[in-house]
């Protein structure tokens, strides 16, 4: 049978080891959470990349759209149909 400071001795044996896990749990949550966050940043400054190409796109699409319709209205008014143009003969 084991002495009550035998006991003791044990018990704070088994609490060290308890600590030193936890602390090194502690360093592999912190390491995890800090690539996490990098992740996260990264993502953060892809989605402004795409939503900056995005705006782009949208631009140089109402761009290009103006740009036609300036073009139509520079050419005049489309010529006069005639008359008779659609009446058959006969």
């Amino acid at each position: 049978m084991s002495t009550p400071s035998e006991r003791l001795a044990a018990l704070e044996q088994r609490l060290n080891d308890h600590e030193a896990r936890c602390e090194e749990r502690l360093v592999e949550i912190k390491a995890t959470a800090a690539s996490t966050l990098q992740a996260v940043e990264g993502l953060k400054n892809r989605s402004w990349g795409v939503a900056a190409a995005l705006l782009a796109w949208a631009l140089a699409q109402l761009w290009s759209a103006n740009a036609a319709r300036f073009e139509r209205l520079e050419a005049g008014p489309p010529a006069p149909l005639h008359a008779t143009a659609g009446v058959r003969a006969g």
